[in-house]
């Protein structure tokens, strides 16, 4: 017979004997408390003292069943945890688990990611990428003084900001989000890009604001952009939601000014990565980027972001393989609107950043995974790409 789960007396403690409950596979006592519950959204809460939610920890341990009884509940697989940034996805080391989701097709969820395919690989690629070019080519005619400029970024103001951003659900990650501070600040940049005509500084400005906003416009653009570009397939999303980054790229690509800061020659991208991410970087593999991709001129600044000594502190699984990595990319630049230099434009100047454009096509010319023989190399992995 089984013991009946404890009665929780706040929201704080059920939170905690959830967790538990998860940690130890206790799939029969989970499924009682969970039909006594009648909110069931907190199976999303962040547990204090771990940082992480339900289904992280069972992603974590590799306990299947229960896995798949929180799935069924409607956990939320795009959660990031607090101490190592990870999705549940990527918390599981195990194949069967990653199956589970794969199975119930969450990838295709509207709302809830639990992975996100950055880049792609193939040998069409420039192919795709001759395509994208030729289907915003109209915007090369329009100057910054052209009425339709200022209609596309007054719809970013009103829908992508204040009515998208504004409301998206809290997910118990308050480091993921971004404040109405923060929104009121990038709406003035991009009303002064209506205003003064200028909305290359504007936007380089309010990208370099607050990592969110950054992040979010590159999480659309991975999710869609191709279908968006793909006369073949239906396009069944949200069609504003997808209009506002496809513009922001558009006119960003075919700004007038744009060639005073291009950047050709080499730039550093430095990263915390997952197997999954680590997947589509094979030797000689050309890889196409969905979105843009943040590196710097100074090498010092991409070991800072990509964790250099810090392996140890990583992500690891129980029996202490990893499941993150410090990673290093070196992009050399030689074709023309590829990157473009923004460190003038950028509120953080110090970080000296490129931005690397969306569709850009690359080929890995080597890779190096240090960490095979030195698991305290103070950078596991090296990847340099032309």
């Amino acid at each position: 017979m089984i013991a009946p789960s404890p009665e929780p007396s706040n929201k704080e403690s059920t939170v905690d004997i959830l967790y538990d409950l998860c940690r130890e596979n206790q799939v029969e006592k989970l499924q009682n408390l969970l039909t006594s519950i009648d909110n069931i959204s907190i199976l999303n809460t962040i547990q204090a003292s771990t940082g992480s939610t339900c289904l992280h920890v069972a992603c974590y341990y590799g306990h299947k069943e229960l896995v798949q009884v929180l799935l069924d509940y409607g956990a939320l697989t795009s959660i990031r945890n607090l101490r190592y940034n990870l999705t549940p996805y990527e918390e599981a080391s195990a194949d069967h688990i990653k199956q589970l989701f794969i199975n119930k097709r969450i990838f295709y969820s509207e709302t809830d990611y639990d992975y996100i395919q950055w880049s792609i690989t193939g040998h069409d690629l420039i192919e795709k990428r001759r395509e994208f070019l030729q289907t915003i080519h109209l915007y090369r005619t329009y100057n910054n003084h052209h009425p339709i400029i200022s209609k596309l970024l007054a719809e970013v103001i009103h829908y992508y900001l204040n009515e998208y951003l504004k409301n998206i659900p809290p997910t118990g990650n308050s480091e993921g989000r971004i404040t109405e501070e923060q929104i009121k600040v990038i709406e003035d940049y991009f009303r002064k890009a209506i205003d003064e005509k200028d909305y290359l500084r504007y936007f380089i400005k309010a990208c370099t604001l607050t990592d969110y906003f950054h992040r979010i416009l590159n999480k659309h653009l991975a999710l869609h952009i191709l279908q968006y570009f793909d006369q073949t397939k239906d396009f069944c999303s949200n069609y504003r939601l997808v209009n506002c980054p496809v513009h922001i790229v558009t006119l960003l690509k075919f700004h007038l000014d744009i060639c005073k800061y291009q950047h050709k020659g080499v730039c550093y991208r430095g990263m915390r990565i997952t197997e999954n991410d680590l997947n589509p970087y094979q030797l000689n593999q050309h890889i196409l980027n969905r979105s843009f991709l943040s590196s710097s001129i100074d090498h010092n600044v991409a070991k800072m972001f990509a964790g250099e000594g810090e392996q140890s502190q990583m992500r690891h699984t129980s029996d202490q393989r990893p499941l993150q990595f410090s990673c290093l990319c070196q992009y050399n630049i030689v074709q023309n609107s590829t990157a473009i230099n923004v460190q003038e434009l950028s509120v953080r100047p110090d970080e000296k950043e490129i931005f690397i454009l969306p569709f850009a096509v690359f080929k890995v010319v080597n890779l190096k995974r240090h960490y095979i023989n030195d698991s305290h190399a103070a950078i596991s992995i090296e990847i340099e790409l032309e």
